[in-house]
């Protein structure tokens, strides 16, 4: 797994004091000078952000995955009954040209990708609106319009829980969960990630270091999960298996019409 093995320096505690850095130094040097000069972009590039790359964040919303993967795992909850059927089954096999066996694997396999997708996006999600709280940190368009300090410890007030960005932690969270488990197209997910957090400072939503906490947040939560608990299940049943991803998206197809 070529990319989970680049992306498990992420995890490392060199990084996390180097992602630290990188936020103390943004924050107090560069959070309102690049918020300024973001201004100063032709209204094309706020055009983008707003009417393009905004609503796709709005698709991928991670109550909208969690609801998906919830569905897929109560419709496979009663796979075994649903594949006892023969006629269920000839469908399955037909089109999929897999064993009893393999069918069983995958749905298991998708069991426990539902799950981790569930839990990364709900923990990371939680973190992330603890860390709101805790630091107080003002968006910037109350910092400058409203004069509101730049954070405000322990407070729950939208206006002043920029840090981090939630959008950045979700979207960050859902393009680690797509790489662990496609292992592929990795420039695509990640640039797209970017671009939905970037779309936070045009939005005048965010300081670049919000953006940067989410983004570490959002990565490093379903990474550690998938080592501390998924990684030998989806293992095995992979190497037992020789599961693809492109297996799972058939089957995903396919379970349609059973």
């Amino acid at each position: 797994m070529t990319y989970l093995k680049k992306l498990r320096i992420l995890t490392t505690l060199r990084f996390f004091v180097f992602i630290i850095f990188t936020i103390v130094i943004f924050f107090n040097f560069f959070d309102i000078s690049v918020f300024k000069l973001s201004r100063s972009f032709h209204g094309l590039f706020f055009e983008f952000f707003k009417e393009i790359v905004d609503p796709i964040s709005d698709i991928l919303d991670p109550l909208h995955i969690i609801i998906i993967c919830l569905l897929i795992l109560v419709f496979n909850t009663n796979i075994k009954y649903t594949l006892s059927n023969n006629d269920k089954l000839k469908i399955i096999r037909n089109n999929l040209n897999f064993s009893l066996d393999k069918i069983i694997a995958l749905f298991n396999y998708l069991s426990i990708l539902c799950k981790h997708f569930i839990l990364s996006l709900v923990s990371a999600g939680v973190l992330c609106n603890l860390f709101k709280y805790i630091f107080g940190v003002s968006r910037p368009k109350y910092f400058f319009l409203e004069g509101y300090e730049r954070y405000n410890f322990f407070n729950i007030e939208h206006k002043v829980n920029s840090f981090p960005s939630g959008h950045t932690q979700a979207a960050f969270t859902l393009a680690m969960l797509i790489i662990i488990y496609s292992n592929r197209y990795a420039f695509y997910i990640i640039t797209l990630a970017f671009l939905m957090s970037l779309s936070r400072i045009f939005m005048s939503m965010h300081f670049p270091s919000d953006l940067i906490a989410g983004a570490y947040l959002g990565s490093v939560v379903p990474l550690i999960l998938y080592e501390k608990i998924y990684r030998e299940k989806i293992e095995t049943i992979k190497k037992k298996h020789n599961i693809k991803f492109k297996d799972l998206i058939k089957l995903l197809y396919w379970r349609i019409f059973i």
